[in-house]
């Protein structure tokens, strides 16, 4: 459906590795954003251990959205973290 978010599936990681290089000087600050079912969070936050995620729940509760600002040492670095959290049931990637 058109109304369906996009997954970052390995050809959108690709492109998205390819423009962070053409775009970021290594290493960088990377804003990673996701939105996951309140039961889920804590998943995300284990992939952000030392970082302070900034978290705020949905009106009905049921969601939230998760933002961190995390220092990488590459766009692989990147995409790793992208690959780790589409694991988690129920993950948006923004």
């Amino acid at each position: 459906m058109a109304d369906e978010p996009q997954s970052l599936d390995e050809p959108r990681l690709q492109r998205l590795a390819e423009m962070l290089d053409q775009q970021t000087t290594w290493p960088a600050d990377y804003l990673f954003k996701f939105i996951v079912p309140v039961n889920e969070a804590d998943e995300v936050k284990a992939l952000f251990l030392n970082e302070a995620l900034t978290m705020r729940e949905s009106r009905t509760g049921k969601y939230v959205s998760v933002s961190v600002n995390q220092r990488v040492a590459s766009s692989a670095e990147v995409v790793a973290f992208y690959r780790s959290a589409a694991k988690i049931k129920g993950l948006i990637s923004l």
